[in-house]
């Protein structure tokens, strides 16, 4: 039998813990995921923010790496002096299909351990095709939406299951990503505020916003500046390391002025390149569309020089000179 527990038990339970969602698991009764989608509706109601920053959390995470949340989710914060960040973007997960540079990112975590402070997925999990303001090209294929978000669930389930303990789990809004609130918000206003119409309530651990910025020196969010030159104008434009994805390709462009050095950081696409998804390219190459992600090690509060996991031309995705998928 099921125990229905008050909003004032599980504040209590929330408070008692110190924001510990496993103890909160424990005192309640409750599986972990119930939690999180429990603390995510209460914090829609009341307006406020119910943290997770635990002694015990912490100790947890060997890079001591801190999040503070936005209230507005338009800019959460990460605070990290030692650890590494990997930043992925663009999955365009597609049914029935596990994209190699995906496969690569989870062994990656899994090789790099305690060291991984945070996953950033980085926009646009999900296509959204069919519910896309663009008309239908000839008879191409379109995934419903029910089938796009189970596939996203399955994948970020096995990013969830392979995570660090401690690990931040951080997502932000990508164009793509838009559609499935953008489509509900225009259809059926009415339904304003209810469980499932928000992306988020469907990824309970993953915490969501429209940028993530790092220390003082780092921005993340989806998209800026377009173009090839694109990441030169984020870094050159913002002043600091900007990182993002939406434009597919991967690398990253230094810019140094009278004192610091920033990079402009292009996370490439956790997509594979031949996915329905891209069929409206009617044959044509992405420009300089390259699958990989971003691997950020900081050391006493600095970022080193951006590395990444690439898919090569034989298909297979590397790392630091292992072949991870």
């Amino acid at each position: 039998m099921t125990v229905k527990v008050s909003d004032e038990e599980f504040l209590k339970a929330w408070s008692d813990s110190g924001g510990s969602p496993i103890e909160v698991s424990r005192i309640l009764d409750l599986s972990i995921r119930n939690v999180y989608s429990r603390r995510n509706n209460l914090e829609a109601k009341l307006g406020t923010l119910l943290p997770t920053e635990t002694p015990k959390a912490i100790r947890n995470d060997p890079s001591h790496a801190k999040m503070i949340l936005s209230s507005r989710r338009d800019v959460h914060r990460l605070e990290i002096e030692n650890g590494v960040i990997i930043v992925g973007s663009d999955a365009h997960y597609s049914p029935g299909h596990t994209p190699v540079a995906h496969k690569a990112l989870c062994n990656v975590v899994a090789d790099l351990k305690k060291d991984v402070a945070a996953i950033i997925l980085n926009g646009d999990i999900l296509d959204g095709g069919g519910i896309s303001r663009h008309p239908r090209i000839r008879w191409q294929k379109r995934h419903s939406v029910k089938d796009e978000l189970e596939v996203v669930k399955e994948r970020l389930g096995e990013i969830e299951k392979i995570r660090p303990a401690g690990a931040h789990l951080v997502r932000t809004y990508g164009n793509h990503c838009a559609r499935f609130e953008t489509r509900l918000a225009n259809q059926v206003p009415e339904y304003e505020g209810i469980g499932g119409f928000l992306l988020r309530d469907h990824l309970p651990l993953w915490h969501d916003a429209d940028r993530v910025d790092i220390n003082d020196d780092t921005v993340v969010l989806h998209d800026w500046h377009s173009g090839v030159h694109s990441g030169w104008n984020d870094t050159l434009k913002g002043g600091c390391n900007v990182i993002t994805g939406h434009t597919h390709e991967l690398g990253c462009k230094a810019h140094r002025g009278f004192k610091d050095t920033h990079y402009g950081i292009k996370t490439g696409m956790l997509a594979d390149e031949f996915q329905d998804e891209f069929e409206y390219r009617l044959g044509k190459p992405g420009l300089n569309w390259q699958s990989g992600f971003a691997v950020l090690t900081w050391v006493d509060g600095m970022m080193l020089f951006p590395e990444f996991a690439a898919v090569r031309d034989d298909g297979k995705c590397y790392f630091r000179g292992t072949r991870y998928a």
